[in-house]
């Protein structure tokens, strides 16, 4: 495994890092070995958030022992001092570690939100606080808008900034991308694979790595999954033409109006497993019908009683008519799969 500088903290880090949502949809025990492969196969930045369930906890039961090893990162999506303190406790708590590398505040996607984290009484004030005392060594950021980060780059207050890159999603490499390394500030990459879009995993990770970024997070569910994607970071990073072109491909299929797996669009008041739905095609040929179907065996049936408030679509990041593709991968599964699930 290859380790870059996560810029201004001087942390080495793994080229390639660890996503820690999809460790919620497995057993506590497969996420336990999933994270412990991960270490022994030279990953040492975890990263994981408050608002994934379980990925804390499950991810301090398998470090435990381990803490030397690892650069531990996770988020609060509070935006009080008051709240983020409090997740902080619970997150250490959950770790079980008495400090972590890098905090960050999470899915700061709007002006209004980088102004209400900032201003007196905000999130960051926990935050500096808490590195005074030891509890917090770096303090980072996350965000699915560049311009947003931009300007957090700008104050001076943030040692790290996440945010997506891809083969579909390049906009960071036109202005954050270059500032942050102008401003030696640390680049953690999210959504490498557009939350699972992109099938072509290795030659999606070669592509994000290939650019000035401190490191990569693809999100990972299996022990195969973590080899996979551990072995990018010691291969040499490169593309062939024939690779370039089956990215290329791949970003035209997708488009820009597919589901990232970023879970901003729940809770939905009708229970819907939105983006179990928006990416169910991608899952099933990922992990396969049965595995989809035992997670969402009522998807259809709650997809029924769906009101139309459009509450999901007005949280989504990506500003995706979601309403829309649900109904389009509903069809889907019906064109596919109508007969098993006329059974329910």
């Amino acid at each position: 495994m290859r380790y870059r500088t996560l810029g201004r903290t001087r942390l080495k880090v793994s080229e390639v890092g660890f996503g820690g949502i999809p460790i919620q949809t497995v057993s506590q025990r497969q996420a336990v070995a999933i994270v412990r492969r991960a270490l022994e196969l030279g990953v040492n930045f975890l990263d994981t958030a408050r608002a994934y369930t379980t990925s804390e906890e499950r991810i301090g039961k398998a470090i435990k022992g381990q803490r030397s090893k690892c650069v531990i990162a996770t988020k609060t999506v509070a935006r009080t001092a008051q709240q983020a303190e409090k997740d902080l406790r619970t997150s250490l708590s959950l770790l079980g570690t008495s400090s972590v590398d890098l905090y960050q505040l999470h899915n700061v996607s709007s002006d209004g939100a980088l102004k209400d984290v900032m201003k007196q009484g905000g999130a960051l004030d926990a935050l500096k606080v808490a590195q005074r005392k030891g509890r917090i060594d770096f303090i980072g950021i996350t965000s699915h808008r560049p311009s947003v980060l931009v300007q957090a780059i700008n104050s001076g207050e943030f040692d790290t900034v996440m945010v997506p890159l891809n083969y579909v999603e390049r906009t960071p490499l036109r202005e954050l991308i270059p500032l942050a390394n102008e401003r030696n500030i640390g680049t953690i990459v999210m959504k490498p694979l557009g939350g699972g879009a992109f099938t072509n995993a290795v030659e999606a990770l070669i592509f994000v790595l290939k650019q000035q970024i401190s490191t990569v997070v693809p999100g990972v569910c299996s022990i195969e999954e973590v080899e996979q994607d551990a072995a990018v970071g010691s291969i040499p990073l490169v593309l062939s033409k024939e690779a370039e072109g089956r990215l290329e491909e791949q970003a035209k299929v997708l488009g820009h109006l597919f589901c990232r797996a970023c879970e901003y669009c729940q809770p939905c008041p009708e229970g819907i497993p939105i983006s179990s739905i928006l990416r169910v095609d991608t899952f099933i040929k990922r992990m396969g019908w049965d595995s989809w179907y035992s997670r969402n065996r009522d998807a259809v049936k709650k997809h029924a009683k769906c009101q139309q408030c459009r509450q999901c679509e007005s949280k989504c990041p990506y500003q995706l008519p979601i309403l829309e593709l649900m109904a389009e991968k509903v069809k889907w599964l019906h064109e596919h799969y109508g007969h098993i699930i006329a059974q329910e």
